[in-house]
C-alpha cells in the first residue's frame, strides 16, 4: 500500500465528518481499489473506524470518523489483554486459508495429529528443504503439515515449473521428497493449485519461505526447529484462542 496517496486523502479530507461507512468508501475507493462495505467496520474506539487492506497485502489500518486522522500501528486492549489488530489480522488470514482446498495441498499428516500448519514452501529455498527434512519429527509432535506452493521467483520460472510438475505429479509426496533432496523433477503439465496458491499468499502477506500459518491465522515467517515451532503454535493458540 502506498502511503502517500493516503496521506493525501486524509488531508483533502480532514474536517470532512463522514455520516456513514458509505460516506467512508466513497471517499478513500480511488486510494483504496476495491474498498467494500465489509472492509469499513467501528473499532471499539469511539470514532475510530477499521479499513482491512488487500493490496499490496494483507493490512490494517484506521481512520478518525471526521476523517482528521488516519491511524498505522496496533490497537492492545489493556482492559481484556490481547492485541486487537493481530488478531484481527490472523483471524482475516485464517479464513483466507479456507479458500484454498485440501485436495490441493501437499498433506503430511500426524498418526496422531495435534496441530495443523500450512506451510507455503519452495522446493528451491534452502529453509524450506531444512523444514522438510523435520517432517517426521514434526509428526512425532502431533503436528500436521499442509504444503502451499510459492515458488518465490514467479510465474513462468524454473522453480514455478518445479512446482507446477510436483502438484501435477500422480505420487505428489514421492516427488515432493525428491526435489527437496535437490534431485530432478520430471515435468509435467496439468490444472494445478499453484497460481492460486500464489495469489492467495500475496492477498495474506507472504513474503518468503517457509511461511508458517497456524491454524488459528497467525503466523511465523521463516523456518524454526521442530519444538521451537511446538512451542510458538501454544503460544500463538493461547494469545488468539
Amino acid at each position: 500500500m502506498l502511503i502517500r496517496p493516503l496521506f493525501i486523502a486524509i488531508y483533502l479530507l480532514a474536517g470532512n465528518a463522514f455520516a456513514d461507512v458509505n460516506d467512508i468508501i466513497k471517499a478513500l475507493s480511488p486510494y483504496i481499489p476495491n474498498l467494500q462495505e465489509t472492509d469499513v467496520t467501528a473499532t471499539p474506539i469511539e470514532g475510530i473506524y477499521e479499513i482491512i487492506v488487500t493490496s499490496p497485502s494483507l493490512d490494517i489500518i484506521y481512520i478518525s470518523g471526521d476523517g482528521s486522522f488516519i491511524i498505522q500501528g496496533e490497537i492492545i486492549d489493556f482492559n481484556n489483554g490481547g492485541n486487537v489488530t493481530k488478531r484481527r489480522i490472523a483471524n482475516l488470514a485464517k479464513n483466507a486459508l479456507l479458500s484454498a482446498k485440501d485436495e490441493d495441498k501437499i498433506i503430511y499428516p500426524a498418526e496422531e495429529e495435534k496441530y495443523i500448519v500450512n506451510v507455503f514452501t519452495d522446493v528451491d529455498c534452502p529453509y524450506c528443504r531444512r523444514l522438510h527434512s523435520d517432517i517426521e519429527e514434526l509428526n512425532n509432535l502431533g503436528i500436521t503439515v499442509k504444503y502451499l506452493a510459492f515458488p518465490r521467483s514467479g510465474v513462468n520460472t524454473e522453480s514455478f515449473y518445479k512446482s507446477e510438475s510436483i502438484w501435477c505429479s500422480e505420487n505428489q509426496k514421492e516427488v515432493m521428497d525428491s526435489a527437496m533432496l535437490q534431485k530432478d523433477v520430471a515435468s509435467q503439465k496439468c490444472s494445478s493449485p499453484v497460481i492460486a496458491h500464489l495469489n492467495l499468499a500475496q492477498d495474506i502477506g507472504v513474503t518468503g519461505t517457509p511461511y508458517i500459518f497456524f491454524e488459528n491465522g497467525s503466523n511465523i515467517p521463516g523456518y524454526v526447529k521442530p519444538k521451537a515451532l511446538l512451542k510458538e503454535i501454544n503460544s500463538s493458540l493461547a494469545k488468539f484462542e
